[in-house]
């Protein structure tokens, strides 16, 4: 029972992985198509095509490990009863997870005066890239993970 149910668990954080990578790439994306409408600039589609996959790459880089290790270990071995699964606990982890990463990244590799110059900002983005994704996986969280006093 509990191996037919792992990957409708790991189709769950896929779930939750694509909803996180959407609701920040929209927010990183509209500035720039507010932006182009209010100054009536028509819209460059080779401009946006680019700056979505260089963002969604960008991304890659924070959702892949919230993703290995908050998001699949939690649906697979943490039960629906556990307090990790309440929206703003799980949501929590998936932000701290994310401005970790990414406060690795500038820590590990730090140049003249990074921490100056817009890291603050990448680790805000980061931290909204894992608890988005972890927002939707705790939200979704009875749809794929079996409740097994149920049996569903």
């Amino acid at each position: 029972m509990v191996t037919r149910s792992i990957p409708r668990q790991l189709l769950g954080t896929l779930t939750a992985v694509l909803a996180g990578w959407l609701i920040t790439l929209i927010l990183i994306e509209s500035p720039y198509f507010v932006d182009s409408f209010r100054q009536r600039h028509p819209l460059d589609v080779g401009l946006v095509f680019g700056s979505t996959i260089a963002t969604s790459c960008f991304m890659a880089y924070f959702i892949i490990p919230v993703w290995i290790f908050v998001l699949v270990p939690l649906y697979l071995f943490v039960p629906l009863s556990s307090p990790l699964w309440h929206w703003p606990i799980c949501m929590a982890c998936g932000a701290a997870a994310g401005f970790l990463i990414m406060a690795g990244v500038f820590l590990a590799y730090p140049g003249d005066g990074s921490w100056s110059y817009g890291a603050w900002e990448f680790c805000g983005i980061a931290a909204l890239v894992g608890g988005a994704t972890c927002l939707t996986g705790s939200i979704t969280r009875r749809v794929f993970k079996p409740d097994h006093l149920t049996n569903r």
